[in-house]
């Protein structure tokens, strides 16, 4: 019957956790070389008992090829100037437009291993635009932007040309946006401690479903208090190793169901277990001493049995005496 119960109360949890929202509140951001993770527990705040797990999201610098000069803009370059931009690996495969953004006449450079172009390749701008405006280049390829006008400014910037006035153009250095790092399951483990106790154990990652680049550790922490996370393996090649710590200004800590229970507050089921143990125990040397009285019990009667039939030989053997002297006389 204890057992039932204590089976009926994990259920219970089991259901109240999955039913819960995911919420990613309070989790630790760190850079880590070009890498970008947060850690924490996949849903927080987290409770003991819920079902939970150890989370990283890992984000990468992208290209970003659609917004105005994201990869790179040159600035004002006068008649005579020129503007040079290298293309390098992680461009390989994708097209990247350009333009003009006071003229909108611009082009693109497609870049590929089995291209032709290579080095160093020149692009005249003038007031027809650019020549020559298709390029087709190798990674490390660097484009030279010659203003070849005479009279008039060039302003190249990567992304297909807009209408908007309010950009800056004064600014040559280029950004990205970030993207996530995908397949990091096959190659991370999380060693997840509980920091009270000490005990530790690693884990395997799987990818959350509908959230690219963010993984989980899938587990039910059974006692509250700080916990830590390790992750370590290789992302894309690279070795990684961190390990976070659950605290002010991290992530959360476990804290006992009971502190967002009402109006009823229910033992956990660590404690249900060790009242349940304590029982068994109880019962266990209560079934010994029964056992022991049952054994006592078991020798006396034995005894008993044996001083009777003795007795009744005994008194066997005594009338027998008793007839035998009586026919003799």
């Amino acid at each position: 019957m204890i057992k039932r119960t204590i089976a009926t109360l994990v259920a219970a949890v089991v259901v109240s956790a999955l039913a819960a929202p995911a919420a990613l509140l309070a989790h630790e951001g760190r850079k880590v070389d070009t890498f970008e993770v947060e850690v924490g527990f996949l849903h927080e705040p987290a409770f003991e008992g819920q079902a939970n797990g150890a989370f990283i999201r890992i984000h990468k610098p992208g290209v970003d090829l659609e917004s105005h000069g994201a990869l790179f803009a040159s600035g004002t370059v006068g008649p005579g100037g020129n503007f040079q931009f290298e293309f390098g690996e992680d461009l390989e495969g994708l097209v990247v437009q350009f333009h003009d953004h006071l003229t909108a006449n611009g082009g693109a450079v497609a870049v590929a291993h089995d291209a032709e172009m290579s080095g160093t390749v020149m692009v005249q701008f003038t007031a027809a635009g650019f020549s020559p405006s298709e390029l087709n280049v190798q990674p490390g390829t660097t484009v030279m932007f010659m203003n070849m006008s005479g009279d008039s400014v060039m302003t190249v910037l990567s992304g297909p040309h807009d209408a908007a006035d309010d950009h800056l153009h004064d600014d040559a250095t280029a950004h990205s946006a970030m993207v996530p790092v995908l397949n990091a399951a096959a190659s991370l483990q999380v060693e997840v401690t509980h920091v009270p106790s000490g005990a530790v154990r690693t884990m395997d990652l799987r990818p959350v479903f509908g959230q690219d680049g963010s993984y989980v550790a899938d587990f039910v922490p059974t006692a509250p208090g700080g916990y830590s996370f390790r992750f370590f393996g290789e992302i894309e090649g690279e070795p990684f190793d961190q390990s976070f710590s659950s605290g002010p200004g991290t992530f959360d800590e476990i804290e006992p169901a009971r502190n967002v229970q009402f109006p009823v507050e229910l033992r956990e089921v660590r404690e249900l277990q060790g009242a349940v143990e304590g029982l068994q125990s109880e019962l266990a040397l209560a079934g010994d001493t029964a056992a022991d009285a049952d054994s006592a019990a078991s020798t006396a009667l034995v005894f008993g049995i044996v001083g009777l039939l003795t007795g009744i030989v005994g008194a066997g053997v005594g009338g027998y005496g008793l007839l035998v002297s009586r026919r003799k006389a």
